[in-house]
């Protein structure tokens, strides 16, 4: 395992600030090794893509390597495509709009005219789903069930219940921004599937915590923000090709429906933020003491993942014990400190404002925030205004035990 101090010094942002960084479940923070890539990049072949000199190949190889990266980080086989885009708003918006267009075409079943969507996630997941009530579709809400010991849960019974022969699409995240919580979603899909429907996860929560696999949960569509995973702000889609055969993407009418990414990526994507993305790569090569060769290796990432869970784990242990000293705290998640949560903690203080408390927080040196982080339907349906929202710490493995403990001894203080 790596010391503390060997990991921070990767960052040079977690390293050039006095600042705990407590806010990484809102971006996390660039290794140099991420950051070099864009500049060289820039320095070396700022060119476009598609031609046949020197420099314009060199382009084309570091956007093919980003794409192959996301491929292996999701560990999306031969029968899905990866898309990347500038957020996983802005994706979830573009299937969304493909999905209305289709149907509206009659290329997907008219008789499929339900979505049901998890009020629980990010709006990112949401919203882009929800607005199709004016293309035709009838949006079935799917709210997260009261649970005493977890906040809120997803239950699978009450998915069964909503999904059906008109069902076309099942929304979900796999893990809330808010709670926290990691959702069975391997067995969301295999219900959404049994009932003839497409599922959509929203990773973006998950993908900084866990290795992601689309095998595995057997998704239709996965999308996740590399920028919460030490990566440039962009986001990938990875999709099942036979979830996107019916779709037609919004790029140029001449581009053929099944010319995949392409066919999706508007104007083509960031180079130096693909760059990135593939170096990202020897973040995960070096936590797990292998080479950054490539072609990118799958284990090692695995190796890696399970290096950042023993480094978090401590950490968010410490966190919620600590938590527990804190006079009239709510936890909106579990308090749970196992493999059935992430370091993404989330709570309200009786009697206190959250947003003056962060501002006290912040005013000493611990950058946290407070407010509803884009989930505000889960945020109301918890009972608490979104305006002030919840007081929220998530932690990395960029984070060390001192972190921890400064923001614990203030609000215990």
């Amino acid at each position: 395992m790596h010391t503390p101090a060997s990991v921070r010094a990767r960052f040079p942002g977690v390293c050039g600030t006095s600042t705990a960084l407590l806010d990484h479940a809102g971006g996390s923070p660039l290794p140099a090794c991420v950051i070099d890539a864009a500049t060289q990049y820039m320095r070396r072949c700022f060119v476009q893509t598609g031609a046949d000199y020197d420099l314009s190949k060199q382009a084309a190889a570091v956007v093919k390597a980003a794409h192959e990266f996301a491929a292996t980080f999701l560990n999306a086989g031969a029968d899905q495509r990866v898309v990347l885009g500038p957020s996983t708003t802005a994706l979830a918006h573009l299937l969304a709009n493909a999905v209305a267009d289709a149907f509206a075409k009659g290329d997907l079943p008219k008789e499929r005219d339900e979505i049901v969507v998890c009020s629980a996630g990010h709006e990112a997941n949401v919203w882009p789903w929800a607005r199709l009530a004016d293309r035709g579709f009838t949006i079935r809400w799917w709210h997260a069930t009261p649970d005493p010991t977890r906040t809120m849960r997803l239950d699978v019974a009450a998915l069964r219940a909503l999904v059906g022969p008109r069902t076309c699409i099942v929304a979900f995240p796999q893990v809330s921004n808010i709670l926290g919580d990691v959702w069975d979603a391997r067995a969301l899909c295999e219900a959404a599937r049994a009932a003839g429907a497409r599922s959509v996860v929203d990773g973006v929560a998950y993908a900084p915590h866990r290795l992601p696999d689309v095998e595995a949960i057997g998704c239709d569509w996965y999308l996740y923000s590399t920028y919460k995973v030490n990566g440039p702000h962009m986001a990938v889609m990875a999709g099942r090709l036979d979830a996107f055969s019916p779709l037609t993407g919004p790029n140029h009418p001449f581009i053929a429906r099944d010319d995949l990414p392409y066919k999706f990526e508007l104007g083509g994507v960031s180079h130096e933020g693909a760059a990135m993305i593939a170096a990202t790569y020897e973040h995960f090569a070096w936590l797990a003491d292998a080479s950054p060769s490539t072609p990118f290796d799958r284990t090692v990432l695995e190796r890696a993942f399970r290096e950042i869970e023993s480094i978090e784990a401590p950490l968010q242990r410490r966190l919620l014990e600590g938590l527990q000293r804190v006079d009239g705290i709510r936890l909106i998640g579990p308090w749970a400190d196992d493999a059935s949560r992430v370091c993404t903690v989330s709570f309200v203080i009786e009697g206190r404002s959250s947003k003056e408390t962060v501002l006290g927080l912040n005013a000493r040196g611990l950058g946290c925030r407070f407010g509803h982080f884009y989930s505000r339907r889960l945020v109301e349906q918890v009972g608490l205004d979104p305006a002030d929202g919840v007081i929220r710490v998530s932690l990395s493995h960029a984070n060390d035990q001192t972190d921890v403990d400064r923001v614990v001894a203030a609000l215990v203080g």
